[in-house]
């Protein structure tokens, strides 16, 4: 009888804990974004929530493990050339989409049907690189395609789209054809620009592909479930997902929220199981910093929307009679900075500060200069003196007002400069929106790489820079074909920023990837885009 009963306790031990490891059985995860995304078209959007999510819901050839290591996705296998410049994918037989129910009602029962059982199959991905690289769809990751055949003259409009190197030999096989060795290209091809797209989806979409979550196609561990722009997207775990690691939690909820204050109870908490904080940040109870990342530069900005800030002679003058010694107690135990491309940003396989090296370009004070570069710009702006504030934390006030000292030294009553203290998080906002004049605060890369911070530049981000030249810049930053092209293209947009005084670098800074005590196995392998909830855990 004992031995029965042990045996039916065993048996029932071995179901319970067989239960506890299906897909998807876990307790739902809670991560926060800064704001909804505007849309999850893998190959348009450069929004950091948006990168997250995709992530999570597609799965491209190759994808990274919880340490960063390329393992195989939808490809089951792939060869590579001697020369390294093809690259032949085989995909995996029983990879299908996920469907949402929501378009049965939408567009009917037999377009519900084909797409529930619709596989995933080589047109998918050569479809979705032409898009990418197609410059009707006015892609910001193009720049990562540009190593594959004919994707520059494609994107500058001097070649067909069916003339890309992407081509499917048969419906499990795709493959890739470049024009130089690129030793990063399994790295790029886990990024959403290459993430499969079903064409005849797309176009039945009607412009609507990626806006909701009734318009999407998911193929990877999780799919979007709900999406209320106001307050959060839900992504739940995919039963068909094909992929080598099993999704563990049954949903995450991706809440909306900005508030670092607000982020920082939710940690305390337990209310959030993770957060990537910004630099500056204090470390709620509660939680454990698990990585940090250098993707924020410290220092002075300036809003080029402004009406006597547009002027670049007038920033000009600002950044080259600041005095640098005079700062250099708000950053005794960070690295010093000239360049505006923060460490984190990767150029390849290596960072693009370490490239970069010595020849990174830096802004020279120089008060005879400065002079010179103010009565230019008061001139062209018919005026005599400017009024600027300053939005400055409280405790740089005693340092800035230093500076300004300097400024009215040299340049009288030309410029009146006054402070307006608030707390970082609030400055770092009013930065964001634009609601600024100048401020001293921290200047944070959502990209991991080089050539998407310095594109993001000119698309109306913070400093809201309108330069025909900088935009000239930046086309030929993501059109260049080879590494070197690459490297150089960077330095002119990197040397472009700083000679024209849009900001002044003064030191790095680390923003912190925290977990909560009662959560583990979420991940962020590469930068914030890389967050993954796969092997996410949460224990009350």
């Amino acid at each position: 009888m004992k031995k029965a009963l042990c045996l039916f306790i065993a048996a029932i031990t071995l179901l319970l804990c067989s239960s506890c490891s299906e897909r998807g059985s876990g307790k739902s995860i809670t991560y926060p974004l800064s704001v909804s995304p505007r849309t999850i078209d893998p190959q348009y959007t450069d929004e950091i929530g948006a990168q997250i999510i995709i992530n999570n819901v597609f799965e491209g050839l190759v994808r990274k493990n919880d340490d960063g290591e390329i393992i195989p996705g939808i490809a089951e296998k792939w060869e590579i050339s001697e020369d390294g410049l093809t690259y032949t994918f085989h995909l995996k037989k029983d990879t299908e989409w996920y469907c949402p129910l929501s378009l049965k009602s939408e567009y009917g029962e037999d377009f519900y049907k084909k797409f529930t059982t619709e596989k995933v199959t080589a047109d998918d991905f050569v479809f979705a690189c032409r898009r990418t690289v197609d410059p009707a769809t006015g892609s910001t990751a193009a720049s990562r395609m540009m190593v594959i055949e004919n994707a520059s003259d494609i994107n500058s409009g001097k070649a067909e789209l069916s003339s890309l190197g992407v081509t499917a030999l048969d419906a499990d096989t795709v493959e890739f054809r470049l024009t130089e060795k690129c030793d990063d290209f399994l790295d790029r091809l886990s990024e959403s620009e290459f993430m499969p797209c079903n064409e005849e989806f797309f176009n039945s979409m009607g412009g609507r592909y990626g806006l909701t979550n009734k318009h999407i196609l998911c193929n990877g561990p999780f799919y979007v479930s709900a999406w209320d722009p106001e307050t959060s997207i839900i992504i739940k775990s995919n039963k068909y997902y094909a992929g080598e690691q099993t999704p563990k939690p049954s949903s995450v909820v991706l809440s909306f929220d900005s508030n670092t204050e607000s982020l920082y109870k939710k940690l305390s908490n337990g209310s959030l199981s993770a957060a990537f904080l910004p630099a500056g940040s204090e470390i709620p109870e509660n939680v454990k910093v698990v990585k940090e990342v250098k993707n924020t530069v410290y220092g002075l900005v300036f809003n080029c929307a402004d009406a006597g800030l547009s002027n670049t002679n007038i920033r000009k003058a600002l950044c080259s009679s600041i005095d640098r010694k005079l700062f250099s107690s708000l950053y005794e135990s960070e690295a010093e900075q000239h360049g505006i491309v923060p460490e984190s940003c990767m150029a390849g396989y290596v960072p693009y500060r370490i490239r970069i090296g010595d020849q990174t370009p830096e802004i020279k004070q120089s008060i005879a200069d400065a002079k010179k570069y103010l009565q230019a710009g008061l001139k062209e702006l018919n005026t005599e003196s400017l009024n600027i504030t300053m939005l400055c934390p409280k405790s740089a006030d005693e340092v800035l007002r230093k500076q300004i000292q300097v400024w009215q030294k040299h340049f009288g009553t030309a410029l009146n400069i006054v402070i307006e203290n608030d707390s970082a998080e609030r400055i770092s906002d009013s930065v964001r929106k634009g609601f600024y004049q100048a401020a001293l605060t921290s200047i944070e890369s959502e990209y991991d790489n080089a050539v998407n911070y310095l594109a993001s530049f000119n698309n109306g981000n913070f400093i809201n820079l309108s330069s025909k030249k900088y935009a000239k810049a930046v086309r030929e930053l993501i059109n260049a074909e080879t590494d070197d092209d690459m490297m150089k293209a960077c330095y002119e947009a990197e040397s472009f920023l700083l000679k024209n005084g849009v900001c002044y670098p003064l030191c790095s800074l680390s923003a912190k990837f925290v977990i909560s005590d009662n959560a583990q196995g979420i991940k962020m392998p590469g930068s914030e885009n890389s967050v993954c909830f796969i092997n996410a855990r949460r224990f009350d």
